[in-house]
């Protein structure tokens, strides 16, 4: 048996299939075994809020104006 070790940026729609593909082989396959696939820490939602906010161009306010 082999061990394959892949570090990869999973946010992709290409690894995401790959991803896909490869727990749907796993689960048909006794001799394909995954270790260590780590979900993202973060809620999905939260995220989905930051990359908005982050694509936003957000307000432009004076300086005398920022305490008021």
């Amino acid at each position: 048996m082999a061990t394959v070790t892949v570090n990869i940026n999973a946010r992709t729609r290409k690894i995401q299939y790959l991803l896909g593909l490869i727990s749907e082989i796993a689960k048909n396959d006794k001799n394909v075994e995954i270790i260590g696939l780590e979900e993202s820490p973060y809620n999905p939602e939260f995220v989905q809020e930051l990359l908005k906010s982050r694509a936003s161009k957000g307000k432009l306010i004076k300086t005398e104006d920022l305490w008021k």
